[in-house]
């Protein structure tokens, strides 16, 4: 009998982004290879249900309400604590996808309960301060910041398992004095079934559902309109590239309320140097994959990223990408073999790599070709059938 599972997330579906991506493919992949799963996430809304069924997995939520932001991880520790011990009699392992905040909640239940808790980081700089060496693209940590943290790292240490989306974060574990057998490397794939190259015809049939013209080539990015992703940077290389012939569409929710949302700057900035014509925002979306299978070309402009999903994505969608040398970008991308790498946070070098794409049509079709033979090593039943093994092993020592 497989074991029954909690997957603790601090946001979820509907909310949208990497970590809730993650967390719901999870949970839905466990539950399709026959785990007992529920998934404990937090209230966005205080009208949101304190229960409902989302990919016939139950998902319980609780309180303090509000919406996706930093502090939330934090707020919701006690209410995860005290509905973990609620729900001891129905699991035998715990999950936590992105442990920030409420990883406390996790290893202190699974501490007090002796069931396994595994804990998969999604951003750098949790379990250790970031060095010179690394790629995270995060400055240097304070003495301050790091004796503030300590407490919380010391939590985080002691779950059973470590998983680590990207290799920056792999050798932030071990220099954090994880073990080695606790420390795994672990991406979070891609559906490939989902995300493909598109049909004879199909490009031009979802452009004139989507409303993108069929004459200009189409430059797309997708992900939360927010300073670590670069939408700002971009939309600035864009003006500086000044391409008539072709347009920039993002994909992508702005983050109200956040402190780094840019949504309303960016769309100010287009208003105001003239550029309405050539982009165009498109607002979150739930499936993303049309646009891909639309476009002509991908940019991830990221400021950091422990992994890079949409860029993932992208490649298994048959597109030709520019992006950032920070993160876990580093650990698939490979400039000029299978992307066009350019430096973070500079508009000039992301308009001067959006611009020699658009300009080489066999660069395009030589990066593409060699982007998706890439995709295919990250197929996400593999991947996650791994997460799979890895929790019977941990319920089975215990």
């Amino acid at each position: 009998m497989k074991p029954r599972v909690v997957v603790a997330s601090t946001y979820y579906h509907p909310v949208v982004g990497g970590v809730e991506t993650h967390a719901r493919q999870l949970a839905a992949h466990l539950h399709a290879r026959g785990f007992g799963v529920q998934v404990l996430t937090k209230r966005v809304h205080a009208d949101d249900p304190r229960e409902e069924v989302i990919d016939e997995v139950l998902v319980h939520r609780v309180g303090p309400a509000g919406e996706r932001n930093a502090r939330g991880k934090w707020e919701a520790v006690p209410a995860f604590f005290e509905r973990l011990l609620t729900l001891a009699p129905r699991f035998d392992a715990i999950i936590c996808v992105d442990y920030r905040g409420i990883g406390i909640a996790a290893v202190a239940v699974g501490k007090l309960l002796g069931r396994p808790v595994i804990v998969q980081g999604e951003t750098a700089g949790v379990l250790a301060g970031p060095t010179a060496a690394g790629h995270s693209g995060l400055p240097p940590e304070s003495a301050a910041t790091t004796i503030l943290k300590a407490p919380a790292r010391a939590f985080y240490r002691r779950a059973d398992h470590v998983l680590c989306i990207g290799r920056d974060l792999e050798a932030e574990a071990l220099r954090a004095g994880v073990p080695r057998d606790r420390v795994h490397y672990q991406p979070p794939g891609v559906d490939l079934a989902r995300f493909h190259p598109p049909a004879d015809g199909e490009a031009a049939r979802l452009r004139q559902t989507l409303g993108w013209p069929l004459d200009r080539r189409v430059v797309l990015f997708v992900g939360r309109l927010s300073v670590e992703k670069g939408a700002m940077d971009l939309v600035e290389a864009w003006q500086r590239a000044g391409r008539a012939d072709a347009i920039l569409a993002l994909v992508g929710p702005d983050m109200t309320g956040h402190a780094w949302d840019v949504g309303g700057p960016a769309r100010a900035y287009v208003a105001g140097h003239g550029l309405s014509d050539s982009v165009r925002f498109e607002g979150a979306a739930a499936d993303t994959a049309i646009y891909y299978r639309a476009a002509d070309l991908y940019v991830h402009p990221s400021h950091f990223e422990a992994f890079g999903s949409s860029a993932i994505e992208a490649m298994a969608s048959g597109l030709p990408i520019v992006a950032s040398g920070v993160g876990g970008l580093r650990d698939f991308l490979v400039d000029g073999e299978n992307a066009l790498l350019h430096e973070p946070k500079s508009p000039a070098s992301i308009a001067s790599a959006i611009g020699r794409l658009l300009d080489d049509e066999p660069l395009r079709a030589r990066l593409a070709t060699a982007a998706h033979r890439t995709a295919q090593q990250f197929e996400i039943g593999a991947l996650l059938d791994r997460v799979a093994s890895l929790i019977e092993a941990a319920v089975r020592r215990r």
